[in-house]
């Protein structure tokens, strides 16, 4: 689901702006956007979100706005820059170049150079993030959870028209088996041209039942409707937009089984309107935690 926030923290000597901003996704996607010196915070970001939510694309934007020099300082990697120099004077020796290898050659390699901010310093810039984080994601919470109300109230009333559907089927399976009781009776009829065995009828009549009874089907889908429904009302602890995802795929097999099964053209298209609705509800649900 989507949602926002944003807040400014910290004193007048240093200030932070947090945004925060959740897309669709079907799983936890977590990037993390922030000064240099706040990398080594970037992990304590991501646990933050992840203790919060489990499905969405999350994007979280941190810039600084500071009165004043942040604390830490300039290190040199020596090692770095020997092999930086000997990789240099090696090439000028080999290639027959011109020029020196000095200062301002060596400089342009930004990796020998680096800033380290002071860990009493990260501790302290990560009490204050952390607080206005919290606060960001209440809100972006609040704004995802108005999205999740309209959905599930989107999802209710497909249910419902599903739920009409299948009880429509229910009443017309058995006329169904009668209507092709009656065709093979009389093609049967009609090719012997006399009155067909009424035993060797009966068994084939007993096979054609079979084939196209979805009683168990339709129970199972109830079923499997009855489950989606109360999941809806009381998720309960966990991810629920998985349970739900897993019980759409149980319904699509008997939908399936069931337009394969079925004689009948009324069922065929009652089937086609349900596998809509369905896939509707499917990519509603891909947004739920």
């Amino acid at each position: 689901m989507t949602g926002y926030g944003r807040k400014d923290v910290g004193d007048v000597g240093t200030r932070f702006t947090i945004e925060v901003r959740s897309l669709n996704n079907r799983y936890l996607d977590i990037q993390v956007k922030a000064p240099r010196g706040l990398v080594a915070l970037e992990s304590r970001v991501k646990k933050s979100v992840q203790e919060r939510f489990s499905r969405g694309r999350f994007e979280v934007f941190i810039s600084r706005n500071t009165g004043r020099e942040q604390a830490g300082r300039l290190t040199i990697d020596e090692m770095l820059a020997a092999q930086y120099i000997g990789l240099l004077r090696g090439m000028k020796t080999r290639f027959e170049l011109s020029g020196d290898v000095d200062l301002a050659a060596v400089a342009g390699f930004r990796d020998i150079i680096t800033f380290t901010e002071d860990q009493e310093e990260g501790e302290t810039v990560w009490q204050v993030l952390s607080e206005g984080l919290s606060q960001v994601l209440d809100d972006l919470d609040r704004m995802r959870s108005e999205e999740g109300a309209a959905l599930v109230r989107d999802i209710r009333a497909r249910l419902e028209t599903i739920e009409r559907i299948v009880h429509g089927i229910h009443a017309q399976a058995p006329i169904t088996v009668e209507h092709a009781r009656n065709r093979m009776t009389e093609a049967l009829a009609r090719l012997l041209n006399e009155q067909p065995d009424p035993v060797r009828l009966a068994q084939e009549i007993a096979i054609l039942a079979e084939r196209t009874d979805v009683t168990e089907e339709l129970i199972r889908l109830g079923s499997h409707l009855g489950q989606f429904r109360s999941l809806l009302n009381d998720p309960g602890p966990g991810a629920v937009g998985r349970k739900l995802d897993f019980l759409l795929q149980e319904m699509g097999r008997e939908v399936n089984t069931i337009a394969s099964k079925a004689m009948d053209a009324q069922i065929s298209l009652d089937v086609v309107n349900v596998k809509a609705d369905l896939e509707k509800i499917r990519e509603q649900v891909q947004n739920i935690e």
